[in-house]
Parts: C-alpha cells; structure tokens; sequence
C-alpha cells in the first residue's frame, strides 16, 4: 500500500497542472505588464495626435482652400514673370500658374488640419500592431530564457521530465499571452480610431473631388487589416521563444531577433537581390499589403519595388520582379518560425541542462 501510495505522489503532473502553472508564471512576470501598459499607452498617445492633428473638412473648405491656394500660386507666378533676369524660355521653363481644377487637387495641402483617412486609419493600425508585436517578441524571449538566466530549469524539469510537454505548454502559452495583447492593442486603435472617423472624416461630396487617392475611412477595411497583424505578432512570439531556448539567453534572443531583421536584411537586400525575397521583411510586407511585386534582378530595365499595379484584374510584374502573394508571405514566415522551433526543441531534448 505505502509502495502504491509513494509512486503516485512521485508521478508526474497532467498536461492541466502544467499548463496552469505556466500561465501562472506568465501573469506574475512584470515585463508583462508594464511592456503591455507602455503599449496601450503609446497607442493612446498616437490616438491623441491623430485627434488633434486631423479635422472634419467638407466641400466649402475645400473650395475656400483651393482659392487660397490659386491666389498664392497667382501672386507668385506673377512675380516670376516680371523678373527682368529670366529670358522668355526661363519665364516658360520656371514660371507656374495653376488652374482652377490644378488649385482644387492641391487644396488640402492648404487645410490647417487634414482629414482622419483611410491612410490615417491604417497607419494608427501598422502602429498599434506593430508595437504589439514588438512586445509579443520580448514578451516570449523573457519567458524562453527566464530559466535559463535563473538556473532553474533543472527544478522545472524535476517535477515535470517530459521535455517536450515543457517546451510546447510554453509555446502555446506564449502564444496565447501574444495574441492577447496584441488584440488589446488593436482594438483600442480600431475603437479609438472609428471615433476620429466619425468626428475627422473626409465629407464624401469632398472625397469625389479629389484625385490624389484620398478615401474616407472604412472600419470595414481597417478591420480587415488588424485581422492580418494577429497572426504575425504570434510568429513573432512563437520564433522569439524558439530562438530564446536554442540561446538559452534572453539577451540573445532579442539581439538576434531585431538585429537580423534590421541589420542581416538590409545586408542581404543591397548585395542579393534574388534571395531578398525570402526575408522576414519582405514576406511581412506581402502579408500585410495582399501582395507585392519584388525586384530580383538589378539590372533588369524597370523594376518593382512592393507597388502592385493592376491590370485586368491580375497584378503587373514588371521585368526583373516577381510577385509575392500575401498566402506566400505568411507561408514563409511559418516555415522560418517552424524551423527555428524544431531546432530549439531538438537541443532542448538532448542537451544538459546545466
């Protein structure tokens, strides 16, 4: 009975005990939530500059703008005219008199406060999500790399052995704690950000009018493109985590993380051009955008640097690129992330722990 009695105590916990073990060590860290509050607070921060930078412009400000606009350009086209040192091929070559639909295309450069549009819109979403996968990053190398620092992975290991479980309970939670935060992030900026919208937009009668590709704000579409931050923040925290256990450093897990992506890339985009599509940027950029066109030949005639340019229907490849679909760029980033795992759990496998 004592024997019965004493392999049970001695028996490893279940996948439950486990998994509420790591997420209690994950609530209890404070990198998590101080980066998490420093996060939310820089997305306000950048939701109080859009509010007071933009402003709601209909078609009489427009008009009031573009006629300010034509008697400026007027007044300095006049000036040009009657200078006595240009020759009449000068006057013709340097001086610019506007017309009324050139004035009318350029009048909200002449606006104290821009409209709150789409671009506005998904730049506060690139940051708000951008942000969050930065700290989804040093969120999962503090967690990989924790023990590690403290030396206590061997007292994990003695009351659960099964490495592997370790290792993918704290993948998953990791995971999980990523796409948390990164959600917070985003729907204060897809909140906050319909707010600006609805008080900031650009009136439609004024948006018909213009011609430089200025859209009203669409939470439809804003939404769409928060949705494509949520699976890069989890790559992020999946391959920070990867690269902190095959490290078994914090720190090297940062430094290796951004200073690839900062350094190495830019490195490999200026001398291989052809192998730059593989890169963590480039396929980022894929994803984000729905596709882009990518020059692998330098010295091809005209090349494409991540503009697609529609034609029919189908996207134009200019000579020398290639087109990196957003599918492709997601792919990519997994299988990068995926071998970076693999080869952290391998050695987390069969190397000592001390």
């Amino acid at each position: 009975m004592s024997t019965t009695m004493e392999a049970r105590s001695t028996r490893a916990p279940g996948m439950g005990a486990l998994l509420r073990s790591e997420i209690l060590r994950a609530r209890s860290r404070r990198s998590l939530r101080w980066m998490s509050l420093l996060a939310v607070l820089a997305v306000l921060g950048v939701c109080a500059l859009m509010w007071f930078s933009t402003g709601r412009v209909t078609q009489t400000e427009l008009d009031a703008a573009a006629s300010d606009f034509l008697a400026e350009q007027q007044m300095y086209y006049e000036q040009c005219i009657a200078d006595p040192t240009l020759t009449a091929d000068q006057v013709d070559e340097f001086c610019y008199q506007p017309t009324a639909q050139e004035a009318a295309q350029n009048a909200l450069w002449n606006l104290d406060r821009r409209p709150f549009d789409q671009d506005s819109f998904d730049g506060l979403l690139h940051f708000a999500g951008g942000i969050g996968a930065l700290v989804c990053l040093l969120l999962a190398a503090t967690t990989g790399g924790a023990d590690w620092g403290a030396r206590t992975m061997g007292l994990v290991l003695s009351w659960e052995p099964r490495r592997t479980r370790v290792f993918l309970v704290r993948l998953l939670v990791v995971v999980v704690l990523a796409l948390l935060v990164e959600g917070l992030l985003l729907v204060i900026a897809l909140g906050l950000g319909s707010v600006i919208a609805d008080a900031h937009a650009l009136d439609p009668t004024a948006a018909a009018a213009m011609s430089d590709g200025l859209t009203p704000a669409d939470l439809g579409a804003a939404g769409e493109l928060a949705l494509r931050w949520l699976p890069l923040a989890a790559l992020a925290a999946a391959g920070s985590f990867a690269v902190a256990m095959l490290t078994r450093s914090t720190g090297w897990a940062i430094g290796a993380s951004i200073g690839f992506v900062a350094v190495v890339e830019s490195v490999v985009q200026g001398v291989w051009a052809w192998g730059s599509q593989w890169l963590v940027q480039t396929n980022i950029a894929a994803w984000l955008s729905g596709g882009i066109t990518w020059t692998v030949d330098r010295n091809a005639a005209q090349q494409g640097y991540g503009v697609v340019v529609e034609a029919e229907g189908e996207p134009y490849i200019p000579p020398g690129s290639i087109f990196i679909s957003d599918t492709r760029g997601l792919a990519t980033l997994a299988a990068l992330v995926v071998i970076a795992g693999l080869l952290s759990w391998i050695t987390f496998r069969r190397r000592d722990v001390e």
